[in-house]
């Protein structure tokens, strides 16, 4: 039921991936605004990261996802209500709340109602789920839009995520004490910082943020550029969430293996290397399998991830753990689309790809130095 609901949900958050771009462009938005959009989605991120964290550790996972539904239903129906681009400005704050409270709740709670012999397949699962998801909504979002409109694409997204608030009523979460006193040390951002392993962690995070705005923002203004329609570039993130997905759940088995810094270190490289080679074609076959390739070192990247931090932390305070991670993915989220956005109205969306490659390849010399450091501590 859990798979099936963050299915839903993931499917329902990326059917207005390809399209938003475009109908942003529609109402008076330019680049650098569009830039700003994702800046103001990481930004709600930020601001209650922690204190999402802490909630969640003292009520439950499933409780804070249920509001963070309710929100991926509204929001986009709040898409038929704009009229100017200051409009989408409370719409994107209320998806960045509603992606915050969902996601890395539902891996926790995957995390702690499955068995811990079948838990590393289980994360993966859920990564699989999520995929799934995200390979299906843009394929959705780009058909729907070309042939009924984007007031159709909207109501699909919030169909969906209605349906994933459905399912998750049948997800039961075992009974939780209110945490009372200190039983362990709390995870905090300071300790965060004083732990090399997990400092590099977060780099490889703002990184990974990075890429992820620059591709979601700025692929589809430049496809859009070189002559690629709605469908077409729709087409291209279901070839990508489709590999992303492929690899998922072998990746969460793998992770018992192979460290997971490791695998993210080779992933966000591989997602730099993919990302410049789309800025430099404009056939769409070739596009497809690169942004497929792209997918591959995603999930690479972010299940390792996500069970990096889960096995790293106690179950008391691993939502706030989470949601410290979480933080330097936001604190990317909020200054590098601004910075993207202005690069591609000074240099065009292609400048803003090659960008985050190169920045995310000079990162990973600092992530690698950090984490060799921190296995020698």
């Amino acid at each position: 039921m859990l798979c099936l609901a963050i299915f839903f949900a993931d499917a329902s958050h990326s059917t207005i991936i390809p399209i938003f771009p475009a109908f942003a462009q529609k109402t008076g938005a330019s680049l650098s605004t569009l830039g700003s959009y994702g800046s103001i989605s990481a930004l709600a991120m930020l601001l209650f990261s922690l204190p999402l964290g802490r909630l969640s550790d003292k009520y439950g996972r499933r409780r804070m996802m249920i509001p963070g539904l309710i929100l991926f239903i509204i929001v986009p129906l709040s898409y038929l209500l704009v009229a100017s681009p200051l409009h989408l400005y409370p719409v994107r704050l209320m998806l960045g709340l509603g992606v915050g409270m969902i996601f890395s709740n539902g891996f926790l709670l995957m995390t702690e109602i499955s068995r811990p012999e079948f838990r590393n397949t289980a994360q993966g699962m859920y990564m699989t789920s999520m995929g799934i998801g995200f390979t299906l909504g843009p394929l959705l979002g780009g058909i729907t839009a070309k042939l009924y409109g984007y007031g159709t694409s909207f109501l699909v997204s919030a169909l969906l995520g209605f349906m994933s608030l459905s399912l998750l009523y049948f997800v039961k979460e075992k009974h939780r004490e209110p945490v009372r006193g200190s039983t362990g040390p709390s995870i905090t951002i300071s300790s965060i910082i004083k732990d090399r392993k997990v400092l590099a962690a977060g780099i490889a995070n703002y990184l990974n943020a990075l890429m992820f705005n620059a591709l979601t923002l700025f692929f589809p203004v430049y496809g859009a550029s070189v002559g690629f329609d709605e469908s077409e570039i729709g087409s291209g993130f279901t070839a990508r969430g489709l590999a992303s997905t492929i690899v998922r759940l072998p990746v969460g088995a793998l992770t018992g293996r192979i460290s997971s810094l490791v695998l993210m270190v080779f992933g966000l490289a591989l997602s730099a290397l993919t990302i410049y080679g789309v800025s430099e074609i404009s056939l769409l076959v070739l596009v497809s399998v690169l942004l497929g390739v792209q997918g591959i070192a995603y999930g690479i990247y972010l299940t390792s991830g996500n069970v990096y931090v889960a096995s790293n932390s106690d179950e008391e305070y691993r939502g706030t753990a989470m949601a410290v991670y979480s933080m330097f993915g936001n604190l990317s989220g909020i200054i590098n689309p601004l910075i993207l956005g202005i690069i591609a109205e000074n240099f065009g969306p292609k400048g803003a790809l090659q960008f985050s490659s190169a920045f995310t390849l000079l990162g990973l010399v600092i992530v690698y130095l950090l984490a060799r450091n921190g296995d020698q501590s």
